[in-house]
């Protein structure tokens, strides 16, 4: 649940983390740069391949961004989720996931074996269902749903 709900605060806070750079708050301020300094560890953060918000790139790049965007959605829209709960396999949610890799798989291909650029936009939308499944599977094992 925790990682559910570090998920749900930090994608939502991602586009706001930018312009917390300019903060004249120094905690604040330092705690943006801390995040960029976190996100240069799993994002090489190239500027073309990134948004933008208050006139400063974001602390990742689109295709990050829609993973983290996407888990932040899924995280809320799984811990609202009311409907009947059905238990599926380990099998089941491993198909799952890599069905919701499979766009951001095939934009990766197409960019270094046919050279072609998506866009950062396109990245970002062939991310958003990784995120927003691998939320689904964060709430199925925190809830006990994984058979």
């Amino acid at each position: 649940m925790a990682l559910l709900l570090l998920a749900a605060i930090g994608g939502g806070l991602l586009p706001w983390i930018a312009c917390a750079r300019s903060s004249s708050v120094p905690a604040i301020a330092g705690a943006a740069r801390a995040i960029y300094v976190a996100g240069h560890l799993v994002c090489h953060q190239r500027p073309e391949r990134s948004f933008a918000s208050c006139g400063y790139q974001w602390p990742v790049c689109g295709r990050c961004a829609g993973l983290y965007l996407g888990a932040a959605a899924g995280a809320i829209l799984f811990a609202c989720w009311r409907a009947e709960r059905v238990a599926a396999t380990g099998a089941v949610w491993r198909r799952r996931l890599l069905m919701a890799a499979l766009p951001t798989g095939l934009l990766w291909i197409g960019e270094f074996a046919l050279r072609i650029d998506p866009g950062t936009l396109t990245r970002f939308a062939g991310a958003v269902p990784a995120g927003v499944t691998g939320a689904a599977w964060l709430m199925a094992v925190a809830r006990g749903d994984l058979r």
